[in-house]
């Protein structure tokens, strides 16, 4: 008796020991981040602490993923609605995600969102991490909600009127008080839903793979004599931006790193060659299932290479002696 006992502890620390290596090799080989952004310190924005705008001054927070307030003091707009950062288990297939109300209020009130400032909310494209708390914001602010049709269904299904939602009318320029803001067709990095659409009201709790890409968009927006130009997503329509430029270039890299060498120069080219910014600061390269911090971590290794991504455009903007600034969470920089 006491040799079977014994033979079943054995068993059983066997099976933990490898239980353990297992689960290590799964999350060194797939969890960790894919960059270290320690190591990109150098080209950390300086002067980001908050203060008071001074007369014709924007300042532009960056609220992880591709979500950005700008703010002139008079009016606000927002780029896309998502805060929440639901963890990685939630977004599996078994499980739901839903806006963390208690997460976005506490945000909204640490940045300084102002109801009677807020005058869009403009999303990118319905993939839950642009679109899931787009509802709430709406909801709470009061703000109008910009987007795809697919971006109406998300407002509809938690009970936004079609009122306060407008379906993008692609190149055309609308004014917030001194902002103008112009929309522009744009296409998603390589993905598995490209064009699929929400096609009825979506309701709270839901999966995230309900949340389908519809269309993606990028967003020009002036202040006087700044341009600002927005690019959430990691891919190019070939001739698409032919004439516009900005003075600052908000690119999205997300996924840039996992492409090949010709995607990623073709990428260069279309946006970075054609905007000809003076400064460019990455978005949407940050972990989008961990909290939104002041010490965002690198996507993951399973979803990107956030560091071949980020030492290719380091490299050509260097080439191109264009400024490179990375915004870690909350920061603001001012213009």
């Amino acid at each position: 008796m006491n040799y079977i006992k014994s033979k079943r502890r054995k068993i059983i620390i066997v099976g933990l020991v490898l239980m353990i290596i297992a689960s290590a090799f799964i999350y060194y080989k797939f969890l960790i981040p894919s960059a270290d952004i320690q190591q990109y310190k150098e080209y950390y924005a300086s002067n980001t602490s908050q203060r008071s705008l001074n007369e014709g001054e924007v300042k532009v927070t960056f609220l992880g993923t591709s979500s950005l307030l700008f703010d002139d003091g008079d009016t606000q707009l927002m780029i896309d609605g998502f805060i929440s950062s639901p963890p990685l288990l939630k977004i599996l297939p078994f499980n739901n995600v839903k806006t963390d109300t208690n997460i976005v209020n506490e945000v909204f009130r640490k940045i300084g969102v102002d109801h009677n400032k807020l005058q869009g909310l403009f999303v990118a494209h319905t993939h839950y991490d642009h679109a899931l708390d787009l509802a709430y914001i709406a909801k709470q602010t009061g703000t109008h909600v910009y987007g795809s049709e697919s971006a109406i269904n998300i407002g509809l299904g938690n009970g936004i009127n079609t009122t306060q939602m407008s379906v993008y009318e692609v190149n055309k320029a609308m004014q917030f008080g001194d902002f103008i803001v112009t929309v522009l067709q744009s296409k998603h990095s390589p993905t598995f839903d490209e064009g699929e659409k929400i096609k009825e009201p979506l309701k709270q709790l839901a999966k995230a793979l309900d949340y389908h890409e519809d269309s993606s968009y990028d967003f020009l927006i002036t202040h006087h004599h700044k341009t600002f130009f927005v690019k959430p997503s990691a891919n190019y329509i070939e001739g698409a931006l032919d004439g516009i430029q900005a003075d600052v270039l908000f690119l999205g890299i997300g996924v840039l790193g996992a492409q090949d060498q010709d995607f990623q120069n073709m990428y260069y080219e279309q946006t970075v060659r054609e905007i000809q910014p003076k400064l460019i600061i990455p978005i949407h390269w940050d972990n989008f299932n961990k909290p939104l911090t002041d010490a965002l971590e690198a996507m993951p290794k399973f979803a990107d290479n956030t560091k071949k991504g980020l030492d290719f455009i380091i490299q050509r903007t260097k080439a191109d002696k264009i400024d490179f600034q990375i915004l870690q969470g909350f920061e603001s920089i001012y213009f």
